[in-house]
């Protein structure tokens, strides 16, 4: 049996969970501009990325995530034979946990004290159990808006419960791209009937399953069929693949205004996105034509390496902003002042919290 590979890490990758984090963190700041002129509302357009960032970075990194939990679980047991759930999901805890609590302390408890916002209509009971997105579901949007992102780290958290058992099963009856498409089919069809359209629908672990599932597809394909991945990609010249992402970065930014009065619209926005993050992050790590490599770009990159605290801590950052700024708002002194202390936080929360654990973390891993 082969050794593992031990220290598994996609370098272009980073850069583009930097990209998706402030998709998500321009999505939010473009609420607090008054489009009442045409330059607030051509600034506030070009933010939200035609009011779409935020959702759009949350499925990239639903699909990423799906990927890389996949790509490693096919590492583990191809390298052992068998694949240990109880370590990964030790790994998961020690990875996600740390910080999701300290946010859900710093939502429910301390900014309270510093801005009254009235009563709350986030659960703390459904948050502390990983459940926000159905507390999403269930009770509306929180009146505290930094309670706001910890939906989507928590579908996360109720995939990787399911997930490594699935995957143990699908290896077992070597059903794996059989299932996955049939979970991708099944996770689709309730979204379009859930009537949610754009709405709770978004929320629910069965609609943003195929996301992650999509994910699962991608690091099957790369793990067990490479040699096909890469003599795919490589009839796409570098000025072809730029030619995809232009076109396609085109399209999802003006796509409501050109679909936005079709009927099947809220259930389709999110095709053409997904078939372009895929190929983004297949293209980026596997396709010697590229014509530029994320990780070439060293400060995406380091920012990369603390995107989960960028994207649970940026509405703490945007507060902070606000608090200070007062009755006195103007976008060019909150953008800086967001990404400023924003950007603080979340390196001090990797370098001087997150690390002790992440140390822990690999005591479980026999692949990082």
């Amino acid at each position: 049996m082969e050794s593992p590979k031990k220290n598994l890490y996609f370098e272009n990758l980073d850069g583009w969970r930097t990209i998706a984090a402030f998709a998500v963190i321009f999505a939010h700041l473009s609420y607090q501009i008054n489009d009442n002129e045409k330059f607030a509302y051509a600034l506030k357009a070009v933010l939200s990325f035609g009011g779409v960032g935020g959702r759009l970075g949350v499925i990239f990194f639903f699909i990423l995530s799906g990927f890389l939990i996949t790509y490693l679980l096919f590492t583990e047991n191809k390298s052992y034979g068998k694949i240990q759930i109880g370590s990964f999901y030790l790994r998961r805890i020690l990875r996600i946990w740390p910080l999701y609590y300290l946010t859900f302390l710093i939502g429910f408890v301390i900014l309270p004290l510093f801005k009254d916002v009235g009563a709350e209509n986030a659960s703390p009971l459904l948050y502390s159990l990983f459940l926000a997105n159905f507390d999403h579901i269930y009770n509306g949007f929180p009146t505290l808006n930094t309670l706001g992102v910890q939906w989507s780290v928590c579908v996360e958290e109720q995939f990787y419960i399911v997930w490594p058992v699935l995957f143990w099963v699908m290896q077992k009856t070597k059903s794996f791209v059989g299932l996955t498409l049939l979970l991708i089919v099944g996770s689709e069809v309730f979204f379009v009937f859930s009537g949610s359209k754009m709405e709770a629908g978004d929320y629910h672990l069965f609609s943003c399953f195929k996301y992650l599932a999509i994910g699962g597809l991608l690091a099957n394909w790369a793990f067990n069929h490479q040699r096909n991945m890469v003599r795919f990609l490589s009839y796409f010249n570098k000025y072809v693949t730029l030619t995809i992402y232009i076109f396609s970065v085109v399209f999802i930014f003006l796509q409501h205004k050109i679909l936005g009065h079709f009927d099947f619209y809220p259930y389709t926005f999110h095709v053409v996105p997904a078939l372009f993050f895929s190929f983004v992050i297949t293209e980026q790590n596997f396709s010697t034509n590229s014509f530029f490599k994320m990780g070439k770009f060293k400060l995406l990159t380091w920012l990369g390496k603390i995107s989960y605290g960028l994207y649970l801590t940026h509405m703490i950052g945007i507060n902070i902003a606000l608090l200070i700024l007062k009755d006195t708002v103007n976008i060019w002194f909150l953008i800086p002042l967001s990404l400023f202390f924003t950007i603080t936080i979340s390196y001090l929360s990797y370098h001087y919290f997150e690390a002790y654990f992440l140390k822990l973390k690999k005591s479980f891993s026999k692949v990082n």
